[in-house]
């Protein structure tokens, strides 16, 4: 089976028509995205740092996204190619009302979150939660391991059926299971033919090297794919990942684990056999190659992303 994966395209309709089109030129048989696939929007970056950010208003974009371009975009797709299955996770910037509605809206496209389907075959499972950051959105921030704590920040925010409302003390993260129990028993061990879509990298792999240079991957998710020896890791969530580290593949154990990275402007994504993915993988940017920029841009590259994490510590840290 011929697969196209992609992560973080995070509300940009261009990326997903390029997506379209390169599993097309691919000949790829299944789309895969894995997570951060709605917009990110607070409205007023002013009132977020007073502390007065509405964020109702970033749940309705994702929404007015969803009715708007990507239920059309995937009933589209299945309409324009019957033939390519479509399978994705959320991400940590995703709301999960917004992923409910995205699951009643596009049933053309299966979300495979904490579950494992087969496909010609072959076992995928997915997995959308991260570790956690100061960052808003708590619906898919787990603790990593069993001990694990929780990032003190401003703002943390879960979605309900009453809207948006704070989780105060950590709440999102110590009512809820770690991501080393959510991922008990989602696999099983030894499967060749398996394919893993995670959002979150794994720790010190390089795939999770932040604009700092710090690893910030998850070690629940290191030790998953230790354990159950998949084929295929597929990740995302650190954008820089790929540039800083010099690579978007590496070897886990056994298993071949990948994170395109993402740039804005340009389609970040990978396509792959399944029966021979370390040979066949390719990527849309690098090709077979490591990844690399010209020195001028990735310095600039890496001062605009250390400008704006000062700006969210400042923002978002309690």
């Amino acid at each position: 089976m011929r697969v196209a994966f992609a992560s973080d395209l995070h509300g940009r309709a261009d990326l997903y028509c390029d997506l379209e089109a390169y599993a097309l030129r691919q000949e790829a048989q299944c789309i895969f995205i894995g997570g951060d696939l709605l917009p990110t929007r607070v409205g007023s970056v002013s009132k977020l740092l007073l502390g007065q950010a509405d964020f109702s208003y970033a749940l309705q974009a994702q929404l007015s996204f969803i009715d708007s371009f990507l239920a059309p975009f995937f009933a589209g797709i299945a309409g324009r190619s019957p033939g390519i299955s479509i399978l994705y996770v959320p991400g940590n910037h995703d709301w999960i009302r917004a992923i409910e509605y995205l699951q009643e809206k596009a049933p053309q496209a299966a979300c495979i979150h904490c579950r494992t389907v087969t496909l010609g075959g072959v076992l995928f499972t997915g997995y959308g939660c991260t570790t956690d950051s100061s960052f808003w959105v708590k619906d898919f921030v787990r603790r990593d391991l069993r001990g694990s704590g929780f990032v003190k920040s401003r703002f943390p925010m879960v979605s309900t059926e009453k809207g948006i409302e704070p989780s105060p003390d950590g709440e999102y993260a110590l009512k809820r299971p770690s991501m080393e129990e959510e991922l008990t028993g989602l696999l099983p061990c030894g499967k060749d033919r398996a394919v893993c879509i995670f959002h979150c990298p794994p720790f010190g792999s390089g795939l999770d090297t932040l604009y700092t240079g710090r690893p910030i991957g998850s070690r629940a998710i290191e030790r998953f794919i230790l354990e159950h020896r998949p084929s295929v890791s597929l990740h995302g969530h650190i954008h820089e990942a790929p540039y800083l580290s010099g690579f978007y593949r590496c070897t886990i154990g056994h298993t071949l684990a990948v994170n395109p990275g993402h740039q804005a402007g340009k389609l970040h994504a990978v396509a792959f056999d399944t029966d021979d993915p370390s040979v066949s993988l390719r990527h849309s940017i690098f090709g077979q190659g490591p990844a690399s920029r010209a020195p001028l841009s990735g310095v600039m590259d890496r001062c605009a992303r250390s400008i704006k994490g000062l700006f969210m510590k400042k923002a978002l840290m309690k």
